[in-house]
């Protein structure tokens, strides 16, 4: 049955759209089961949520397609912990004892087991970890075949953002497991999208939201003004935003640098421009979800302060002083960019699964052939290889940690009991030491030995929903005919749609011609503009468990083939298959002024909290860095195994 929320519906049948076509869709059932529901679920609120994603063993994890992210059997066990219906039952003791378990197997978990063996004991025996039937966390690997070749995209963390700004210990490990950052500069086409012409820029108005389809194309040398002249917006609200993001002014004309910077401390984006621009209801409209895809935060929810320091819309006119360190009360990713300015390129294929990819192949030995960051990107991983007996560093996937305790007093037990769920079981493995590198949130209903403060604190760890959608074409003549190589979608639930980034890495090319396959990137954030950032984001996981995989490819066929089709896209025959990533939980909390000022940036904030850890048990991940990029899960990594060797 349709969908009646008219975001995923239009005027175009069926099969105009192609939803009858046969594509790669393979796991639309989990759409089914999410969207029904607990009924559908079963069992698995009965802490038995370890099912594969497409439910057929001898599946391909990077390959398989439809609703992906954290796919249908990864969370109902967390879920049923956290809303106290977990029944544990009988507990099968595996006789394993390892040095170090890692809750975990993102970026952070195994940058933890790599820094445990580098610094702390070499010989180590370690166990990892996760719900998910993949490694990486958020740094997820989609692959498709279309056209006899192989495409690779990437399904959440995307980039190693800024790599100059990273801490040594981060900057050491990418060397350690072989990444040469530098070296990016030659697989990143820089050129591409001038050689193919596509120099434009679209913006796609959607009458669901606008009163009128219309699309707004940007040329080179054309004003914002320009490009507004048609656009469905009153006209006194056109010529508000045509001034914004044309002519920036200084709205605090006559405030010094310090009486300004307290101007912004005190508002968000949106209120600052409340206050001192005056936004009419269409310029309101349209900016409020502008920056939620690189944020997970709505303008009404983004510090004034560090929209400022990054140049957004209607704060980067201010005039303000920049020669000297941070501002005070900057969040932590707008310090660690200050003065940074490294070109966006330095990206893998498949995102930072790629980085993911490198630690399991320098932790698990034969698990990935081959040995540098050129064959790294095609060698297939041998899922077999990663749980085995015989191996340093066991990695257990479709694995849910239900509970982690010392035996006895957390200062002075010598093991930890480390219960999971797998197959519908609860087993037992014991650890000399434990790094939580898992969603923050979850602690404390996993964690009995952290303080009560502690879990209060966990549970602020709250993340920013997000969709990360791969897309895979089989041309993009389309997108050479109107010279564009991304479609914004002000207002709209896609935030914008795009060709992947021209990476070409050792025997991978990158499309070469508009008559090539090639995979299309669309997101999606749904933090709930209006409200607080953590009830935002808790309505926007409400919204997502209530879309199906044919909500979500109806409406992305929809939105290409109106924006797209009067250049000739044809959904029907143009789609070759679709990858919808699901992160219920996405970015990581965002610490600012003026909705953290109890203890931004004094300290000590949630995440610092519970990073005390308890006994040998210490936590990692974004979470506990508080931004979302990659840096932040190895920083933490390392605090946390260096904390645990000092309580050896």
């Amino acid at each position: 049955m349709m969908n009646a929320d008219p975001r995923f519906s239009s005027d175009r049948s069926d099969r105009e759209l192609g939803m009858d076509r046969r594509i790669t869709r393979r796991d639309f059932l989990d759409g089914m089961a999410l969207a029904v529901g607990a009924t559908a679920a079963g069992g698995l609120l009965a802490g038995t949520g370890t099912a594969h994603a497409a439910g057929r063993p001898g599946d391909y994890p990077p390959a398989l397609t439809g609703l992906r992210g954290s796919h249908a059997g990864s969370f109902e066990t967390a879920h049923a912990l956290r809303d106290g219906t977990f029944d544990v039952g009988e507990v099968r003791d595996t006789g394993e004892e390892y040095d170090l378990v890692v809750v975990g197997a993102g970026i952070s978990g195994l940058s933890a087991a790599h820094f445990y063996l580098r610094d702390v004991d070499p010989r180590a025996r370690i166990l990892i970890i996760d719900p998910h039937d993949d490694f990486g966390g958020h740094a997820k690997r989609n692959e498709f075949r279309v056209g006899g070749r192989t495409l690779i995209g990437y399904g959440g963390s995307q980039s190693i953002d800024t790599p100059s700004a990273y801490p040594e210990e981060a900057k050491r490990l990418l060397l350690d497991v072989g990444i040469e950052v530098d070296r990016f500069e030659t697989y990143y086409d820089r050129e591409f999208n001038q050689r193919h012409g596509l120099v434009n820029r679209a913006t796609y108005f959607l009458k669901e939201t606008w009163g009128r389809d219309h699309l707004a194309l940007r040329r080179p040398g054309m004003t914002n003004a320009q490009l507004l002249a048609d656009a469905p917006l009153a006209p006194d609200a056109r010529r508000q935003l045509a001034e914004l993001l044309d002519s920036p002014r200084d709205w605090l004309t006559g405030l010094d640098q310090e009486q300004k910077l307290a101007e912004l401390r005190k508002r968000t984006v949106m209120q600052f421009m409340d206050d001192y621009v005056g936004l009419l209801p269409d310029t309101r409209k349209y900016l409020i979800r502008s920056i939620a895809g690189g944020t997970g935060l709505n303008m009404d929810q983004f510090p004034a302060l560090d929209g400022a320091a990054r140049g957004y819309t209607g704060v980067n006119g201010l005039g303000l002083d920049r020669s000297g360190g941070p501002w005070p009360g900057l969040g932590k990713t707008s310090t660690r960019f200050w003065g940074h300015d490294d070109p966006y390129i330095h990206h893998f294929p498949d995102g930072n699964a790629g980085v993911a990819r490198a630690l399991v192949r320098r932790l698990v030995p034969g698990a990935i052939p081959g040995g540098t960051m050129e064959d790294l990107v095609t060698a297939r991983c041998d899922y077999s290889r990663l749980d085995q007996g015989r191996n340093r560093v066991r990695i257990r996937l479709n694995s849910t940690a239900v509970r982690v305790a010392h035996r006895g007093r957390p200062d002075r037990a010598r093991w930890i009991d480390v219960l999971y769920a797998r197959d519908g079981k609860v087993h037992r493995a014991r650890a000399r030491s434990v790094v939580m590198a898992c969603w923050n949130a979850m602690i404390p209903y996993i964690a009995p030995d952290f303080s009560p403060e502690q879990r209060a604190a966990g549970r602020e760890a709250v993340k920013y929903p997000l969709l990360y959608v791969n897309i895979a074409l089989t041309n993009w003549r389309a997108w050479q005919r109107l010279g564009v190589a991304n479609i914004g979608f002000p207002a709209g639930f896609w935030s914008s749609m795009s060709l992947d980034m021209p990476v070409s890495m050792g025997t991978y090319r990158f499309s070469s011609g508009p008559d090539e396959p090639i995979v299309v990137h669309a997101g999606a954030c749904l933090t709930q503009p209006g409200m607080t950032a953590q009830a935002g984001a808790k309505a926007g996981r409400g919204e997502l468990t209530g879309i199906s995989f044919r909500d979500f490819e109806r409406s992305l066929r929809d939105s290409l083939a109106r924006a797209l089709g009067p250049s000739g896209f044809d959904p029907a025959s143009d789609i070759a298959a679709i990858t919808v990533n699901r992160w219920a939980h996405g970015y990581a909390r965002y610490y600012r002024l003026p909705a953290d000022e109890a203890f931004w940036p004094q300290g000590p904030t949630p995440a610092d909290i519970l990073s005390e850890g308890v006994g040998r048990i210490m936590v990692s991940t974004t979470d506990a860095a508080y931004h979302g990029f990659v840096d932040g899960a190895i920083e933490t990594a390392y605090r946390a195994v260096h904390r645990i060797a000092e309580r050896l």
